[in-house]
């Protein structure tokens, strides 16, 4: 295990309170805070097999989005009218949406996809190309942090 704020590498962790921050540190860096739990290599808290590794997806709307409404409207054959009607808006609404001169809100976009049965989202990727180097390199509190003496 390793602690938070100077790196090193220990087999036991103190769970400490530093300046109302709760952190995992070895011994030497837990005397400077109020020590709440000692977590050893073989006796782990419940917590941390607790907490969930998942990651939310974020979407944005596609681009020429106006035109993928348009052409799907166009599709199954109903009028700028008639789709407004269906989905429950006012026709100057989906007019300015399929000219992209607004940007529809999330629950008319859900309406639009249910309806003519398209994709308006595409799902955001985050993820920075890293070399290798930095994708094994870790960040630590001691690094952006000047200590006072």
């Amino acid at each position: 295990m390793e602690c938070e704020i100077c790196g090193k590498e220990t087999k036991k962790i103190f769970l400490t309170e530093i300046e109302g921050v709760v952190v995992r540190v070895c011994e030497e860096c837990s005397k400077g805070g109020k020590i709440l739990n000692i977590i050893s290599e073989n006796n782990k808290p419940k917590i941390e097999r607790q907490m969930p590794n998942y990651q939310d997806e974020e979407y944005e709307l596609i681009e020429d989005y106006g035109k993928v409404i348009e052409e799907a409207r166009k599709k199954i054959g109903i009028s700028l009218e008639e789709l407004a009607k269906r989905i429950g808006e006012k026709e100057s609404l989906v007019r300015k949406i399929e000219r992209e001169e607004i940007r529809p809100s999330d629950k008319i976009i859900d309406k639009l996809e249910k309806f003519l049965k398209i994709r308006l989202r595409e799902k955001i990727d985050y993820k920075p190309k890293e070399n290798k180097k930095q994708l094994e390199e870790k960040l630590r509190i001691a690094d952006v942090i000047k200590i006072k003496d």
